[in-house]
């Protein structure tokens, strides 16, 4: 009479899970060998270093628009757009004239920022503009000295000698080459009275903050670009975000690597109205979204 052998399937089911339990442990562990594609997704490695095969293209442009206030007050009187280019390698600088959304608002952009906050100063910009804005940062004298201390100070040619009042503080600009301390700087953009129209005062105020950037950008890294953002962020009222940042980053570190004098700036041009209002030329318009690289 033949014997019935008892079932050991269990025994099998259990040496597959192990199995199964230890390729998958082998896979998790070395997956940034074998799939190395998964870390660097955004053109960065592991180390967040710009990768060798990392090519910019379109999407990693993008457009911000920036304000300044003094401490004294939240509302911010000086106002720019930052374009950067990552196919061009290049970042442009326009000024805002305050009026630009009165026409459309019934308001200059400080009563638009105090209204709406940031978020409307964004809207009524790429309204008057045509331009897509990706976010704003909204900078007061602490943060912006805060930024410019981590970022490095701008040797600039002064065109002429400004006395600038500050509060109770007076502080005399001789004309010549002057190393801008963060300090310095902050007055000279945002008190100093240049005697002439706003477009002069503009391209004074662009040009030294596209001499700021190009001096030092060199001298920038990844490790140096996350404090940037940090402190845009955690002491700046602000709509960037860590996706937005991080989707950028390795365009910006190529740029970094390959660029040696990227900013420049444009002053945009138009007609003043009466009520304070200013209306942007078609003409103007058209370069601006060049110079943005929106103009398709």
């Amino acid at each position: 009479m033949a014997v019935k052998r008892r079932s050991n399937w269990y025994i099998y089911f259990i040496a597959f899970g192990v199995a199964l339990a230890f390729i998958i442990g082998i896979i998790m562990t070395f997956s940034w060998y074998l799939f190395p594609e998964a870390k660097e997704t955004t053109g960065l490695t592991s180390t967040g270093e710009l990768a060798d095969n990392f090519r910019p293209d379109k999407s990693h442009n993008f457009t911000l628009v920036t304000m300044l206030s003094d401490e004294s007050t939240d509302i911010p009187e000086l106002f720019m757009i930052m374009s950067y280019n990552a196919v061009e390698n290049t970042v442009v600088f326009i000024p805002v004239p305050k009026g630009i959304s009165v026409s459309e608002e019934g308001r200059d952009l400080s009563n638009v920022f105090e209204v709406k906050g940031g978020n409307g100063v964004l809207s009524a910009v790429s309204s008057a503009t045509g331009l897509k804005c990706d976010a704003y940062v909204s900078f007061n004298r602490e943060s912006f000295m805060r930024l410019v201390s981590s970022y490095g100070n701008v040797k600039y040619n002064i065109p002429k000698t400004l006395i600038v009042k500050d509060g109770e503080e007076i502080a005399t600009f001789n004309a010549g080459e002057l190393i801008f301390s963060p300090e310095s700087l902050f007055r000279y953009v945002y008190f100093a009275d240049f005697g002439d129209d706003e477009g002069y005062r503009f391209n004074i105020i662009a040009d030294i903050y596209s001499e700021l950037l190009n001096q030092n950008l060199r001298y920038t890294d990844s490790s140096l670009l996350d404090n940037y953002y940090k402190i845009i962020t955690e002491h700046c009222d602000s709509s960037v975000t860590e996706e937005l940042y991080l989707s950028k980053k390795a365009a910006i570190l190529n740029t970094i690597t390959y660029a040696s004098a990227p900013a420049e700036y444009y002053i945009p041009y138009g007609e003043y109205g009466e009520d304070g209002s200013f209306t942007l030329a078609d003409n103007s318009r058209m370069t601006i979204s060049q110079k943005c690289g929106q103009d398709e």
